[in-house]
């Protein structure tokens, strides 16, 4: 039932953009039918070139969302251990946080260079925040029974931490992390359109300034339909994980 109502949502969507193209009211040179669009999405995906920029795209993407997970919990677990940490660090991540990535696109291709530890940057400077924050808030307020009883049994405060804490915050961590997974794509795509050194983004801009519309639409649908492929990856993750927490709350609904 789920799914007819995102497949009909997604039709009436088609629909509505189907007429705003057929009205006129803006030229069909810029914003073609659907059937034009879907003409142009077959063309890409059956051209090799094309498939290797999204495989440029995707693993740009998943690499860079894979170490910004890494770091954040780590800047996290830290920030959880010693208060003076994250009272440091709460100013600074608040500003940090706020800065657009394609901002620091020009400086960083003059450190960086124009090969991968520039999108990594990129990435990583996007996408560690929402981690960070969910895992610093999840980690900074444990339940105190959970503490009580892990000192009862005579464990120390890391083990605290990392046996007790951890677990009970990843529901609150997957959060941050499917958060994370938009952003990482979003901020890939940004820079590759800005640095130009292949993928989703760069022919997507290419495509904008040379005029071909309807190759522009279809490769921001694709670029859509990675994000929605890789909200799909974070969700079955969750379910690996902490499919525990899912089966609590699925009980919950139920009573």
């Amino acid at each position: 039932m789920i799914w007819a109502k995102r497949v009909v949502s997604i039709l009436l969507f088609l629909l509505l953009w189907e007429l705003v193209a057929l009205s006129g009211i803006v030229p069909t040179e810029y914003f073609p039918t659907v059937p034009v669009i879907g003409r142009a999405l077959a063309g890409l995906v059956v051209s090799l070139e094309f498939l290797g920029e999204l495989a440029v795209t995707w693993e740009r993407t998943l690499v860079g969302l894979l170490l910004s997970i890494a770091l954040g919990l780590v800047l996290a677990i830290v920030a959880a251990r010693y208060e003076t940490v994250r009272r440091m660090l709460e100013p600074l991540v608040e500003m940090l946080r706020g800065l657009p990535p394609p901002a620091l696109v020009p400086l960083s291709i003059f450190a960086f260079g124009l090969g991968v530890k520039l999108y990594f940057f990129i990435i990583i400077f996007a996408a560690i925040w929402p981690v960070y924050i969910s895992a610093a808030n999840a980690l900074s307020a444990p339940e105190p029974v959970q503490v009580l009883t892990g000192r009862a049994f005579g464990c120390s405060v890391w083990e605290i931490l990392l046996r007790l804490s951890l677990p009970a915050a990843m529901p609150e961590i997957f959060t941050g992390i499917r958060l994370a997974a938009g952003v990482a794509l979003l901020a890939d795509v940004a820079a590759e359109m800005l640095a130009g050194n292949g993928g989703l983004g760069h022919l997507l801009y290419d495509a904008a300034f040379t005029l071909r519309t309807a190759d522009m639409f279809a490769i921001m649908l694709v670029v859509g339909l990675s994000g929605l492929i890789l909200n799909l990856l974070v969700a079955a993750s969750r379910r690996f994980f902490i499919g525990w927490h899912v089966q609590l709350a699925a009980m919950g609904e139920k009573t």
